[in-house]
């Protein structure tokens, strides 16, 4: 079975390169957004099984739209050149932080704790 996972990334190739490994490993990409206008977009229309943020997209946290998709049931991970993600809320305390770039087994390990 497909899961569909959204991509929010805003550098291109890197986006262009996830949603390649994702296709790859069987999974169906939302997006990818490249901004959180974009993200918020594709989200009125439907529900992700799990969520990859980029911390930082186009200078705008992510942490907001976290949020909103931890409201919603959505896991998601943040995956970012950081180590940590500033100003965390607590219902997003335990999103996995992936650290760019991101290897095959970090991204699998990751999705296994997403989606179960």
């Amino acid at each position: 079975m497909q899961r569909k996972i959204l991509v929010v990334e805003d550098d291109r190739l890197i986006a262009m390169e996830l949603e390649e490994r994702l296709v790859e490993l069987g999974h169906a990409v939302l997006g990818p957004a490249h901004t959180i206008a974009e993200a918020e977009a594709l989200l009125a229309g439907t529900r992700p099984d799990c969520a990859l943020l980029d911390a930082n997209v186009g200078g705008q946290s992510s942490v907001a739209l976290g949020v909103k998709l931890a409201e919603l049931g959505v896991p998601i991970a943040f995956c970012t050149g950081y180590d940590e993600i500033k100003n965390a809320p607590p219902a997003l305390a335990s999103a996995p932080v992936l650290t760019k770039p991101i290897s095959d087994a970090e991204l699998q390990a990751g999705l296994s704790k997403l989606l179960g």
